[in-house]
């Protein structure tokens, strides 16, 4: 981290989690449980593009057993340019290409690509990468190209003909990296090509996803693991740059993980400088945040302004395009619109963009100057995970919360609309009942309908698809395919969530408590982290720390150097 302090490198095995159950007579224990379905094992077949034999990566493929540093890091100079691994990437790459599952926790900016595109080149088969984040893996996608590898991605930003090229291209044997998106897996004859290749990686990105203890939480990837046995039960590797014990822990259990070499390299970001300024009223937030913008237009720098409603984000769009070059973006926008709108900051043609949380996954701006949280978010993980997307260039970088106390009724409301309760469960399944076997339904005619809302619904609809009860098609539509839905047991999931809402009241607690504290505010997501921190270190980088006399333990010289960089260039 920096030269007072570096966390040493984290590299361990850790036994799989345990599954979480119920306890007898819980109010939700009234399912009577009943069998899944079966998964079908591994498949015959195996197709790869190959290197010229001329290539490292052709002679790695020609030995039996696992290459060694010293060859890995002969094709990461011939493929990618580098002269060797950075921190924490041979870990888990040597872990892979062993047959071993690896969990990555790095923070951005790291170099967590390179951790599974290396491997993809030495493993003979092909190596399936799985991300919601569409404009990276597009990005990705290019460099790889750009640098000789045969990259393929497939997503709803294809047109029909462009999917089926890649479907064709999967079926001949084409492509040594594919990415695509978990629900690319409900497509069934796509599925069923990618049965007929030989898997030998399975890459989960943005892990924490897959958690329904992580910030981030989405149904779509509570499938992963069994899609993995469906594939041939390759290695799987897991990627996060934000993820607590309990998360990691999660993740090992959701994607049925095998004593996984976990590496984490440490998550503190020096070059960022972090902040939290008090107010009272919305007006003291937008004088705030007209200030930012002034200093950000003198100083040629762009960020994005985070807002926890559309209605709000409408307003400050309003309040300041007129007085500067500001973008907004939120789900309820047009896709067209929205993708107008990220081209024209992705170039350059934006000093702003102000958005929900819909706005940043994929988003690979590595020169973002400053992070602004309009309204503070539900935990310190997605606080980190936003405000991490500043200075990925290793630059300077401004993260700044405009603190209000009330505003956490805002994320208190969207606390209650998060998950199911049994009773919700039962309301939805009963509808559904009300459908004939095989006939589909869309998911917003059976929400609305039940009355119960569309998220809730999508998460019982997964855990019914879980127990094979139920069957998803794209476009959001799901067919019923036995009786008696309400049978089945889902008393654990339930009760999961029930603790999950509990989880999620103490992190806004803990959100609120940082915002509140005078405490090194580096320090205290390390800690929140489980990272081990000297007892009288601080970052000498943050406004906490701006009060510190003089003789308590900083950053290095060069580090103090860069905080006062920043403050000269936007602050």
């Amino acid at each position: 981290m920096d030269g007072a302090r570096r966390r040493p490198l984290v590299v361990r095995e850790g036994p799989a989690c345990g599954a979480l159950v119920s306890s007898p007579g819980t109010e939700t224990a009234f399912f009577r449980r009943m069998p899944s379905s079966s998964r079908s094992g591994p498949r015959a077949g195996s197709h790869s593009a190959a290197d010229p034999d001329t290539s490292a990566a052709a002679s790695a493929r020609a030995v039996h057993r696992p290459p060694s540093r010293t060859a890995a890091r002969a094709i990461l100079r011939e493929r990618f340019g580098h002269d060797d691994f950075r921190r924490g990437q041979w870990e888990p790459i040597r872990a892979v290409l062993g047959g071993d599952d690896a969990l990555v926790v790095m923070p951005t900016g790291s170099g967590k690509s390179i951790v599974y595109q290396l491997p993809a080149l030495l493993l003979p088969g092909l190596t399936v990468v799985v991300s919601p984040l569409i404009s990276l893996m597009k990005d990705q996608q290019d460099k790889l190209i750009a640098h000789g590898v045969d990259a393929l991605a497939i997503h709803s930003h294809l047109t029909d003909a462009q999917a089926r090229t890649v479907g064709e291209q999967v079926t001949e044997g084409a492509g040594e990296i594919l990415y695509l998106t978990p629900e690319r897996f409900k497509d069934r004859e796509f599925f069923e090509r990618l049965l007929g290749r030989k898997v030998a990686l399975f890459v989960v990105d943005e892990a924490h996803c897959v958690s329904q203890w992580g910030h981030d939480f989405r149904p779509d990837y509570i499938v992963l693991g069994s899609i993995a046995q469906r594939l041939g039960r390759p290695p799987i590797m897991a990627l996060t740059a934000t993820a607590t014990a309990a998360v990691r822990s999660d993740i090992e259990r959701q994607l049925g993980m095998r004593t996984p070499k976990t590496t984490i390299t440490g998550f503190a970001r020096p070059n960022l400088r972090l902040e939290v300024r008090r107010t009272v009223n919305d007006g003291i937030k937008d004088s705030a945040l007209e200030e930012i913008f002034t200093r950000a237009e003198e100083s040629g720098g762009a960020g994005v302004v985070y807002v926890a409603t559309v209605k709000e984000g409408e307003r400050l769009y309003e309040r300041f395009k007129e007085q500067f070059r500001v973008g907004l973006y939120h789900g309820k926008l047009a896709a067209a619109e929205r993708t107008a709108t990220q081209e024209r900051f992705m170039s350059g043609g934006l000093t702003a963009m102000i958005a929900t949380n819909a706005f940043g996954l994929g988003i690979d701006k590595h020169d973002l100057r400053f992070v602004v949280h309009y309204h503070f978010p539900g935990s310190l993980e997605s606080y980190y995970q936003e405000a991490g997307r500043a200075g990925r260039d290793g630059k300077a970088a401004r993260c700044t919360i405009l603190y209000r106390v009330e505003d956490a009724r805002v994320q208190q409301y969207f606390l209650g609309g998060k998950y199911p309760d049994v009773h919700e469960a039962v309301k939805l399944a009963l509808t559904l009942e009300q459908h004939p076997l095989g006939e589909r339904v869309s998911i917003d005619d059976l929400a609305e309908r039940a009355e119960v809302p569309r998220r809730k619904a999508r998460i019982v609809l997964t855990l019914l698809k879980r127990h094979g009860l139920v069957r998803e098609y794209r476009g959001g539509e799901w067919e019923r395919l036995r009786d008696r839905l309400t049978a089945v047991d889902l008393s654990a999931d339930l009760t999961d969530y029930e603790e999950r809402r509990r989880l999620d009241r103490v992190k806004l607690e803990t959100m609120v408590a940082y915002c509140q504290s005078t405490k090194c505010r580096t320090r205290t997501i390390l800690e929140y982290f489980d990272e081990e921190v000297e007892d009288d270190w601080s970052c000498g980088n943050c406004d906490a720390c701006d009060g510190i006399v003089v003789g308590r333990r900083r950053v290095t010289p060069a580090g103090v150097a860069l905080a006062g960089a920043m403050g000269n260039s936007i602050a």
